[in-house]
């Protein structure tokens, strides 16, 4: 029977998200998307995954910067 994964990497986390992994990178990096390190590895919960699929994100212009 084959086990359903809790913990994904960021390459699957974008792939099941339709994004880049930069742009899980960035969601991490601001805090929008929590994330666990064990080891070297960076894994997101499958649960938080589907919870920031399900909430509305402010849509950004190409050229927008983070600085505000």
């Amino acid at each position: 029977m084959p086990v359903e994964k809790l913990l994904l990497s960021k390459k699957e986390s974008a792939a099941a998200l339709g994004i880049s992994v930069r742009s899980v990178e960035n969601f991490i990096r601001r805090k929008e998307l929590p994330a666990r390190k064990l080891g070297r590895r960076t894994l997101i919960p499958l649960t938080a995954l589907q919870q920031f699929a399900r909430r509305d994100h402010e849509t950004r212009s190409v050229g927008d910067s983070d600085v505000a």
